[in-house]
């Protein structure tokens, strides 16, 4: 049997301008099942033609599997036609399908899906595909979906994995190889835990794992370290989705990348700024350990928000936790959530003088969007502020929400200002990527600077508006893009 993983071409373009990262789902998934058959995995988002991609290799391969976030389900359900029309079975797996996989069976999509994986896949993944070797009967696989004539069987759910029932990702699965970075440093993921325990409203991590806090041992973080570098890594992404919930683990991860002599690497992480915050000592020891980037979910300026999101007092946390990462040298990016029930036009831009007064190097202004299934959802449905149901667009920068007091247009085009106007010369002076990243950071510049200079030129003599350039980069959806 021959199976072929795809990670979708779908991507964030806030994100991706800055950083291009493989997908680690799908090569764990891989060393599920290598002993069982020839198991390969390419990430179309690192190439130009993914269509032609599939429809090239799709005849080799007897099961295609596909992962997908609700914003990258419907090019999903492309690939999954080009697969099917080449005669190959086709699974389905990830948030979107976990959360959907009823609304799916019952759909026209049925007949592009054979089986749904749901929740964490590499055991479930394996008995189908050992079943399907063998011929067995699926009914005993748990957490697995699957079509039966004209309709789809939903198995029981599957208990969570212990962690070292997990095997080594198979970086040797990888068809491409090339064109994924960390500004300009190849870059590959390692992961260190699963789950969070918080209850963030907006999130759907716990209807993956549950309230789930599940360790790897640090010596297999180490060697998962060492065996990316062996693929060519020279930059690693920690994406745990909590990965301070235990801020002495973390400490203790830093002191055994430093005795493992794994310094020169540039290493990653997303963090809550209340678990960075906590230990001046922990970020002490990231820089030392090598850490030049972290993610700080700062979410909000207003405490109001914070209490709507489920998240406490995040942002009392913010100064503290930006100020010890930029006193070790640690590039910080945050994300800032707009478009609440209640929010004006101040509040929203609450989160950008709040940004400003911090000075991340990269705030992401995102847009509440209500996710499927979560409670975040719910409350939003009932109070009637969703205005569009099409989850192509639900990638946390479109404008899928009006708030009390503004329509979603104008929680879009606010946003956008934001990001518009915050990349001028304060932060220039300030940002930290220009001394650790100057190769990156002089081509940016310079592929930008045409760009600006065209735009303003425009807007002095009145051939365009501001509006009219946000049209522009609405219609491309290129809405982190900004003026100038």
């Amino acid at each position: 049997m021959r199976v072929l993983l795809l990670a979708s071409p779908v991507v964030q373009p806030d994100f991706d301008r800055i950083a291009r990262i493989p997908d680690l789902g799908l090569v764990s998934l891989a060393a599920a099942v290598d002993d069982l058959c020839e198991v390969h995995v390419a990430d179309l988002h690192g190439i130009r033609d993914p269509d032609g991609f599939v429809r090239r290799h799709a005849n080799r391969y007897d099961l295609i599997g596909l992962t997908a976030m609700s914003f990258q389900y419907a090019r999903a359900l492309e690939l999954a036609r080009i697969a099917k029309d080449a005669g190959a079975e086709v699974v389905i797996g990830g948030y979107h399908p976990t959360l959907f996989y009823r609304e799916i069976g019952s759909s026209s999509d049925l007949m592009l899906v054979d089986y749904i994986v749901r929740g964490e896949g590499e055991m479930t993944f394996r008995e189908l595909v050992s079943a399907l070797i063998k011929g067995s009967p699926l009914d005993d696989v748990l957490g697995l979906s699957y079509r039966s004539g004209s309709e789809m069987k939903h198995n029981p759910p599957r208990p969570l994995l212990a962690p070292e029932e997990i095997e080594m990702p198979n970086r040797d699965a990888r068809l491409i190889t090339d064109g994924f970075y960390a500004f300009d440093v190849p870059v590959d993921s390692v992961e260190t835990s699963r789950g969070c325990t918080q209850g963030c409203k907006f999130c759907s991590i716990n209807s993956m794992y549950g309230r789930s806090f599940r360790k790897f041992e640090i010596k297999r973080v180490i060697e998962d370290i060492q065996d990316a570098e062996e693929h060519g890594a020279g930059s690693i992404f920690f994406p745990d989705d909590n990965i301070t919930l235990d801020v002495k683990r973390l400490e203790a991860i830093c002191d055994a990348i430093i005795d493992a002599g794994l310094t020169h690497l540039r290493y990653k992480t997303q963090a809550s700024a209340s678990g960075i915050a906590s230990s001046e000592r922990l970020v002490k020891k990231m820089g030392e350990a090598g850490f030049d980037g972290v993610f700080l979910g700062v979410e909000s300026a207003s405490k109001r928000n914070l209490q709507f999101f489920g998240k406490g007092r995040m942002s009392d946390h913010a100064e503290r936790a930006v100020r010890y990462l930029h006193d070790n040298d640690i590039i910080v990016s945050t994300g800032l959530i707009g478009g609440n029930p209640d929010d004006t036009a101040e509040d929203i831009w609450a989160n950008f003088h709040l940004a400003r007064q911090l000075k991340v190097d990269f705030p992401i202004f995102y847009i509440n969007t209500p996710y499927p299934k979560t409670p975040m959802r719910e409350e939003l449905e009932r109070m009637g502020l969703i205005t569009n149901n099409d989850f192509r667009l639900y990638d946390g920068l479109h404008a899928n929400v009006r708030t009390k007091h503004l329509s979603a247009a104008e929680v879009q085009y606010i946003t956008w200002e934001m990001n518009a106007r915050y990349y001028n010369w304060e932060w220039f002076k300030y940002n930290k990527v220009k001394r650790l990243y100057p190769r990156w950071f002089a081509r940016e510049a310079l592929r930008l600077a045409p760009m600006y200079a065209k735009r303003k030129l425009e807007l002095l003599l009145r051939i365009k508006s501001r509006k009219d350039l946000f049209l522009e980069d609405l219609a491309r959806g290129e809405l982190c893009k900004g003026v100038a």
